[in-house]
């Protein structure tokens, strides 16, 4: 059987997870094609099977996947698909199945399985706990990430389906969870690439400009600049050899730990010239 994987990753967790996968299907004799999403990437090719690997962003889906899906053509016959969505609590996840879901099933897909893995959290700059855990910490999380990735491949093979429970925060109310989605979503995201900042440790060295995911960062002045397609994913906070990026209104990253998944390394943005 030909399989298509696609993910969107920040900081690792959703390529491990989705990599893992892979290797769980090819041992299994199948053939697999696994990429990053790509906004020029319209169609994919029909396939014995599907999948997909996002990250939970403020209870949904990141912005882009969400186009990305939404901009991707109807499959001609019925295709069937997985979705699994990376979080660093896996009761956190929200409305991420869900919204996939719904728009894959205008799609003409079957969704056959929907889960939620618990990977590191990678949100350094957030203002209250939790932050990223420690290193030891942190392996031990990927560990039985990996494991539950394992069994999941595993059971969707054998033709198990299954559905993720739309869930949010226990330390949440229910009126707090909706409040602070929705000003996310419609407020925050929009601005919150504002509020990114430098401590006089940054010398200029223009890794955070050239490992962006969405090319949303830019130099000026020896300096980095971000723009409005930012997804918050934390990827140029991370990697940042000098930790030296922050974000104002209580983003504040010094004595904090760091997180990116230890196997991955994003890729070079190649710009061309204007």
């Amino acid at each position: 059987m030909r399989i298509e994987l696609r993910y969107f990753t920040g900081t690792g967790n959703s390529y491990r997870i989705i990599d893992t996968c892979r290797t769980v299907f090819n041992q299994s004799g199948h053939t697999v094609t696994v990429s990053e999403i790509n906004a020029e990437e319209k169609e994919i090719a029909e396939s014995g099977l599907l999948g997909f690997c996002f990250p939970v962003y403020a209870f949904g889906i990141p912005r882009i996947c969400r186009k990305y899906l939404a901009a991707v053509r109807s499959f001609k016959n019925r295709q069937k698909v997985f979705v699994l969505i990376t979080a660093g609590d896996s009761g956190e996840s929200g409305f991420a199945t869900a919204e996939c879901e719904k728009i894959l099933k205008r799609k003409n897909c079957d969704v056959v399985y929907t889960g939620v893995i618990q990977m590191p959290i990678n949100w350094t700059t957030s203002p209250e706990p939790p932050f990223p855990p420690a290193k030891d910490e942190a392996l031990e999380i990927i560990r039985a990430g990996v494991g539950q990735a394992q069994v999941i491949a595993g059971e969707i093979l054998n033709g198990v389906s299954k559905r993720h429970q739309f869930s949010y925060p226990a330390r949440y109310t229910k009126w707090r969870f909706y409040k602070d989605y929705w000003l996310f979503k419609y407020m925050g995201l929009q601005n919150l690439w504002r509020t990114f900042r430098v401590y006089d440790s940054c010398n200029g060295c223009s890794i955070c400009a050239k490992i962006c995911p969405t090319g949303s960062i830019q130099m000026s002045g020896r300096k980095p600049a971000w723009t409005s397609t930012c997804e918050q994913c934390m990827r140029c906070v991370n990697f940042c050899p000098n930790e030296s990026i922050y974000q104002t209104m209580g983003g504040d990253t010094k004595g904090k730990n760091r997180y990116h998944e230890p196997g991955f390394n994003p890729g070079i943005r190649i710009r061309q010239k204007e």
